[in-house]
């Protein structure tokens, strides 16, 4: 996938990943010094971290969106949950003054006033006023119950995917400790652990429109680091650099390559401009670009890479996109 992505798959090789991740059959190393049985490695490694990363931002995203979700819900029923709680004291304080006085000293209350008009009437009105609390509360009732339903299924949402979200995660910290072998390999093999950052490679070209925009932003991240799961301002994944470059623009996009795909109105290579994505497969897709004219993308490749230009076919195409 990329200059990195040919650095990940070296010990892929040792234990099996996590079962969900596919580890290529061979995993003997038959020459570690030969850069070409390393780049096979590195490439094989690449795309089950790619996979793994994926499906990670995916989940992520869910988990992100339903936990804002429940946030806002909470904040919608606060005053409801108030004025429930503010009708309950009433009712609660109108039938302690009803058990105070009881019947016998509503009684007495009458005889003794000089006008009995006037009792009946405030206790009319305390009767009243309890009736309207009840009717309040009912309804707020109804309100409640359907909050819990909701709450209740955003739970179940949350837990769900918090712990597919540490699956994940362990999966990456597996692959991350082979790929942490792989490096030392790299180091011996080529005097660097990590694919070093090559400036800006220049100004960025001048083009019109939401597409030109999107391309001058991804040229100011080159160079920044690939983190997993990160949108910037500082690091990037891949999808995460596609996600930030239009959100630049006022497009909303999902935080994962797969997703992305499906936001996107699809054309043809022939018909690509600059600031329109491209997507690439290994199985499925896993990976996404930015392209910025002249065959050539912006990209955040791997583990141990940066943001970088490299050649629209540094991996098979699966489709090309431009956002709604």
């Amino acid at each position: 996938m990329r200059t990195a992505r040919r650095l990940l798959h070296a010990l892929v090789l040792g234990a099996a990943v996590v079962a969900t991740v596919v580890v290529p059959a061979s995993t003997a190393v038959a020459d570690p010094a030969s850069p070409q049985s390393l780049t096979r490695q590195i490439t094989a490694a690449e795309s089950d971290l790619d996979k793994v990363v994926d499906d990670y931002d995916g989940v992520n995203q869910k988990l992100q969106d339903n936990q804002k979700s429940e946030a806002s819900l909470q904040k919608q029923m606060a005053p409801a949950l108030a004025a429930a709680q503010s009708a309950q004291t009433k009712v609660g304080q109108i039938a302690t003054q009803a058990y105070k006085a009881g019947p016998v000293s509503s009684l007495d209350a009458l005889i003794s006033s000089g006008d009995t008009s006037q009792m009946l009437n405030a206790l009319g009105a305390m009767n009243q006023v309890a009736t309207s609390q009840k009717q309040q509360l009912a309804t707020l009732s109804a309100t409640i119950d359907a909050y819990n339903t909701k709450k209740t299924k955003l739970d179940t949402l949350i837990a769900t995917e918090t712990v597919q979200r540490k699956s994940l995660a362990a999966q990456k910290t597996t692959i991350k400790a082979k790929i942490k072998k792989l490096y030392a390999l790299r180091q011996k093999a080529y005097g660097s652990s990590t694919v070093k950052a090559s400036g800006t490679s220049g100004n960025a070209p001048s083009y019109p429109g939401r597409g030109g925009k999107v391309v001058k932003f991804a040229y100011a991240q080159l160079g920044k680091p690939y983190v997993w799961a990160a949108d910037g301002p500082g690091s990037y994944d891949c999808s995460g650099l596609v996600l930030a470059a239009y959100r630049t623009v006022g497009v909303t996009l999902y935080h994962q390559t797969t997703v992305q795909w499906g936001e996107m109105t699809h054309i043809s290579r022939s018909n690509l401009e600059p600031g329109d994505v491209v997507f690439y497969q290994a199985g499925s897709i896993h990976h996404v670009a930015i392209y910025i004219g002249n065959g050539k993308v912006i990209h955040a490749p791997t583990e141990g890479d940066h943001v970088k230009i490299s050649g629209i076919d540094m991996m098979t195409p699966y489709g090309y996109g431009r956002p709604h």
